[in-house]
């Protein structure tokens, strides 16, 4: 990240600064090279407004960008909504950065919040703060503002805090706590041991799509997809594999493969994920609770009621109450309950084929029971 205030000083200071550091860059340039299509550029009106051409080279060459939006509140990146736009049009994913100024905790959700309604369409955010100007308040309470503030806008998407190891120990060690990831900046060889997400190895990876050194950084740990998809989305519905032969995932950058999808079979889909790919995959687990995997929704019917009030009784032995739509647990057992009458208020039908009546004793829900169970 590039601080305006550094980048404001005399012409002077700029030469100075680059002959104490070249030999220095010109090492860390050599593994930059050697990262191409790993390494993550991060970007700003520094570089110049981009063109179609270099958006397109990008996407070819990187994983995904990351767009600086503010200076604070009150600076716009003068380029921020021209490379948006183009990043937008040729598919290259981009997530957005502040780099924060905030002096109090209601500053810090302003600037939360403008980050926002600056970039709404943006795959994830940062909270880039390495400069103290907190004046009011403690440090740790602004940040947490500054993440709470702008959770509540993007309740799915990833939200990291950027900055160098010393400056977050003493400034946001616990409210850094509270962010999706960390996003660890250190200039140096080794990577760093301190637990991060994202790694800013560099100011020097020379990009050749737009054919000059810039900051960039590589994943650590997380995929591609964890940085670009949504967070997990509580889901809790039953869903019936409606179409056969797709494949199940176990993961979501599809490089693991652990079975396909067969017409009729239930699963209870715990949450739901967004992908970047703009398909949604729910995550599945069997009757017992073990995770099946990732499938896309497009194979899966969600199993809905039907509305039935209706009273009915129970005629059959042998028949379970379940508590569940996947039949794991039985409540009670038609043969303890033969001529009782309850009310069916809805119908339920299974990917077996078979209708499940949802019974209720009054107020009080018995289970869902086969409905041959009453003819």
């Amino acid at each position: 990240m590039m601080n305006l205030k550094q980048l404001k000083t005399t012409c002077l200071k700029w030469v100075v600064c680059s002959l104490a550091l070249f030999s220095g860059a010109m090492a860390v340039q050599t593994t930059a090279h050697a990262a191409v299509g790993t390494s993550i550029p991060d970007l700003s009106e520094w570089q110049g407004a981009l063109t179609a051409t270099e958006v397109q080279n990008l996407k070819k060459t990187v994983p995904f960008v990351i767009l600086r939006v503010q200076y604070g509140s009150d600076y716009k990146d003068k380029d921020f909504a021209n490379n948006a736009a183009l990043c937008e049009k040729y598919g290259l994913k981009y997530g957005v950065y502040s780099f924060s100024q905030y002096s109090s905790t209601s500053d810090a959700k302003t600037e939360a919040s403008d980050l926002y309604s600056r970039a709404p369409s943006a795959a994830f955010y940062v909270n880039d703060y390495e400069d103290q100007t907190v004046t009011s308040g403690t440090t740790n309470s602004a940040t947490a503002a500054w993440y709470s503030e702008l959770r509540s806008k993007v309740p799915h998407k990833r939200i990291l805090f950027y900055s160098y190891q010393s400056f977050a120990n003493e400034y946001a060690a616990t409210s850094m706590k509270n962010y999706d990831g960390y996003w660890l900046a250190a200039y140096q060889s080794a990577e760093p041991s301190m637990s991060h997400v994202l790694w800013q190895y560099t100011d020097a990876w020379h990009s050749s799509a737009l054919n000059q050194n810039v900051d960039a950084s590589k994943k650590h740990v997380k995929n591609t997809s964890w940085f670009l998809s949504s967070r997990a989305i509580s889901y809790n519905k039953v869903v019936t594999v409606s179409k056969a032969n797709y494949t199940i995932w176990g993961n979501l950058v599809f490089s693991s493969k652990k079975g396909t999808t067969k017409v009729g079979t239930d699963y209870m889909a715990k949450y739901y994920y967004n992908h970047y790919n703009g398909s949604t995959y729910y995550s599945l687990y069997d009757k017992h609770g073990k995770w099946v995997g990732y499938v896309n929704k497009n194979a899966m019917t969600v199993m809905k009621p039907t509305a039935y009030n209706q009273t009915v009784t129970l005629k059959k032995n042998g028949y379970s109450l379940w508590n569940s739509l996947l039949f794991a647990t039985a409540k009670y057992n038609s043969t303890n309950l033969n001529g009782r009458s309850y009310t069916a208020k809805y119908t339920y039908t299974a990917g077996n084929g078979k209708v499940y009546y949802s019974l209720y004793d009054g107020n009080t829900w018995m289970g869902y029971v086969n409905a041959n169970a009453t003819k």
